[in-house]
């Protein structure tokens, strides 16, 4: 067995849930950010960067992020 299975398999679902439910809202900042004219204000490159960095660290680390949400 893998570290990472074993380490998934040490999570809830709410766990699951919580992390599927930031990565979500890092997702929608993202896009929110990266939209032209949506948000211009002082620190949105900042803040875009610290989203997509992460998002990248979600992704590595919880892969099952990028398998798509299921209804559970």
């Amino acid at each position: 067995m893998s570290d990472l299975t074993i380490r998934m398999s040490n999570l809830s679902d709410d766990q699951k849930d919580a992390i599927r439910n930031a990565w979500l809202d890092l997702c929608a900042i993202k896009e929110h950010l990266d939209a032209p004219d949506e948000f211009l204000g002082v620190g949105a490159s900042e803040l875009l960067a610290a989203c997509e960095g992460s998002i990248e660290e979600l992704e590595q680390e919880f892969p099952f992020l990028l398998e798509g949400i299921e209804d559970e």
